[in-house]
């Protein structure tokens, strides 16, 4: 029987932009997981911890999807603060609780990974997938959302915060008293139907998230792979 796969999540605070002072970064990351734990309890494996460097927690495979969510809510919610954010999907190893999981496993590895290229890349968000082919396609998608969502101004986010929460446009300008068509200028500067078009794929792909679906080319290098493994 296959084992389990499950998505390990991080989150640490950036190096760049408006950061903490060292006493309060912990105070920020564990406000972060915080929010995340009453947010997505339900479709948590393992709850979100914090210590002085990272935030924590996985999610239940079928529920990858709501990475995008969770980016969009710390993101949001936790402003002026920049974070980077990393997603590894695997098994992991030994018993894991809503309250305690061992920190082993590919799962954990992957998502380890994938937090040390965020640092040092060019994008706030990485993912490692069991598909070479999907973590691909997702992190190239995941550069698009980065650069459409670091561009929201201060402006912009107050009016995105609200339309997530389902607000009208007449009830989002009664809110920021200013006009309907200010409303609209915002969301069209933000350019917010490109970054739902964007979100919508991804979500799309997270779906497929624990499958190891293979190209022609993702199975030509499997094979190499292989072939130079028994040469060795």
């Amino acid at each position: 029987m296959p084992p389990t796969l499950y998505a390990v999540v991080k989150i640490a605070l950036q190096n760049k932009g408006s950061r903490p002072q060292e006493n309060h970064k912990s105070h920020i990351l564990q406000e972060a997981a915080a929010l995340l734990n009453s947010t997505f309890r339900p479709f948590l494996a393992g709850k979100f911890n914090a210590d002085d460097n990272e935030v924590k927690g996985v999610l239940m495979v079928q529920e990858t999807p709501r990475l995008i969510q969770l980016i969009q809510l710390v993101d949001l919610e936790l402003n002026p603060f920049r974070f980077n954010y990393a997603l590894g999907v695997g098994s992991i190893s030994g018993k894991i609780g809503p309250d305690a999981y061992e920190e082993s496993g590919p799962a954990w590895t992957r998502a380890n990974r994938a937090l040390k290229d965020a640092a040092r890349g060019n994008q706030d968000i990485v993912v490692r997938l069991p598909s070479s082919f999907l973590t691909r396609t997702v992190n190239t998608l995941f550069a698009i959302e980065s650069d459409l969502r670091n561009n929201w101004s201060e402006a912009h986010r107050e009016a995105i915060k609200l339309v997530r929460r389902g607000r009208t446009q007449v009830e989002m300008a009664e809110l920021l008293g200013v006009t309907q068509a200010a409303i609209s200028q915002r969301l069209k500067h933000a350019r917010w139907d490109r970054y739902l078009e964007v979100c919508a794929t991804l979500d799309e792909l997270l779906t497929q998230a624990r499958w190891k679906a293979l190209l022609p080319w993702d199975l030509q290098k499997d094979q190499k792979k292989k072939g130079a493994a028994k040469g060795g």
